[in-house]
């Protein structure tokens, strides 16, 4: 019997499992009104890997590749993109057809504004079907008041642009921010006067003014610094 070394058999092994989990590893886009929050919500979910914010649902533009790149700015004043998470999940953990279920729950659209309206982008013809026939099967079905019948496919669907960086992870990053904001205004104020020496206090609200006024720059920068947006298909 030939004797195959260990490392070989790892290897193997190794190969066939990390194939396995590059099948069961999917995308799927969605248009769910505001960006920021059904993006940090999805990512609770079990079996959702990762979410990014963007821009998608721009057939004139797919139309017109001479145009520029979409921006935060010409997103919002326009009238023909829409605000989209791309969502990589895992197959294995959820299916198209429950996550489908779950962008209904959390989505925040506006009914009337084509920036944050409920869209379905299809990746595929297997994810149209399986779109097609959730949304007939759930035609009475609403969240907060918004009914499913309102929810379009978008099909073929138009590319997909990675907002710029200062909108991904949104909310992780700014509540931090905001709490660490607030607690210097506190400071500022005299609402924490009884916390340190009274010989201190002007020194600690000068510094609380000079961090107040650091973070609001940090902040601003940011928006500049950070504001590449790329195509992701």
């Amino acid at each position: 019997m030939a004797f195959i070394p260990f490392t070989k058999v790892h290897a193997n092994d190794c190969a066939r499992h990390s194939h396995t989990l590059l099948q069961a590893i999917e995308e799927a886009s969605f248009g769910m009104g505001c960006f920021w929050e059904p993006a940090e919500e999805l990512l609770k979910v079990d079996g959702i890997v990762d979410t990014v914010s963007g821009y998608t649902g721009n057939k004139k533009f797919d139309e017109d590749p001479s145009k520029t790149i979409p921006s935060y700015e010409s997103v919002c004043y326009g009238r023909d993109w829409v605000e989209g998470v791309r969502v990589t999940y895992d197959t294995d953990k959820i299916s198209y057809a429950e996550l489908l279920d779950v962008f209904f729950e959390i989505q925040k659209p506006q009914p009337g504004s084509r920036q944050y309206s409920s869209v379905i982008f299809p990746h595929n013809d297997d994810q149209l079907e399986i779109a097609q026939n959730w949304k007939e099967t759930s035609r009475e079905r609403d969240s907060d008041g918004f009914k499913n019948d309102w929810t379009s496919i978008d099909f073929p669907r138009t590319k997909f642009y990675a907002a710029e960086g200062y909108h991904q992870r949104y909310w992780q990053k700014q509540r931090p921010r905001f709490a660490f904001i607030l607690a210097m205004l506190g400071v500022t104020t005299g609402f924490a006067d009884r916390l340190y020496d009274p010989s201190l206090q002007e020194t600690v609200k000068t510094f609380a003014n000079g961090a107040v006024v650091a973070a609001g720059l940090a902040i601003t920068a940011e928006r500049f610094l950070d504001s590449k947006v790329l195509e992701l298909d």
